[in-house]
C-alpha cells in the first residue's frame, strides 16, 4: 500500500492511498483520475512490518514531514524572487527553457496567472517561510 499526497483542480488537497506506485501511474494513463500528484515523501505500509521504534506523534511527523518538503522545495527549485509571475510566464509560453522555479506573487497576479493557464502551486508559510524566498 502506498499513500500519496493528491490536489485537484480545485485546490482541494487530500491523501490517497493505493496499491502501489504502478497502480496509481495505471489509474492516471486511463483518465480514471483527476488529480496531481504533489511533492511528498511516500509512505509504504507493508504487511508484517513491524517498526523499529513506538509511532510518531501526528506533530512530529508534521514537522518531520514540513523539513523535508521545505528541504526537497530549496534543492528543486531556483528562486526567482518577485519576478515570479514574468519568469512563469515565459516558461508557460516556452520563450524560457522549462524549469522548477518558486518566488514570490501578489494576489492578483496569481489570479492573472490561473486566467492565463500558467500552473502555479501556492507554498504556505509554514513549508517554505517567507524569509527563504526573495
Amino acid at each position: 500500500m502506498i499513500v500519496y499526497q493528491l490536489g485537484c483542480g480545485q485546490n482541494h488537497y487530500f491523501e490517497g492511498w493505493f496499491a502501489s506506485a504502478h497502480d496509481f501511474d495505471r489509474q492516471a494513463e486511463r483518465g480514471q483520475l483527476q488529480v496531481r500528484k504533489l511533492p511528498s515523501a511516500p509512505h509504504v505500509h507493508t504487511s508484517g512490518s513491524q517498526p523499529d521504534a513506538a509511532p510518531q506523534s501526528t506533530d512530529a511527523l508534521r514537522r518531520e514531514t514540513l523539513v523535508a518538503l521545505r528541504k526537497f522545495i530549496l534543492a528543486n527549485t531556483d528562486d526567482v524572487g518577485r519576478k515570479f509571475a514574468e519568469v512563469a510566464r515565459r516558461i508557460h509560453y516556452r520563450e524560457e527553457d522549462a524549469r522548477n522555479i518558486r518566488g514570490v506573487v501578489t494576489p492578483e497576479e496569481a489570479e492573472e496567472l490561473r486566467d492565463e493557464g500558467v500552473e502555479t502551486y501556492p507554498i504556505s508559510a509554514d513549508v517554505l517561510p517567507s524569509e527563504e524566498v526573495h
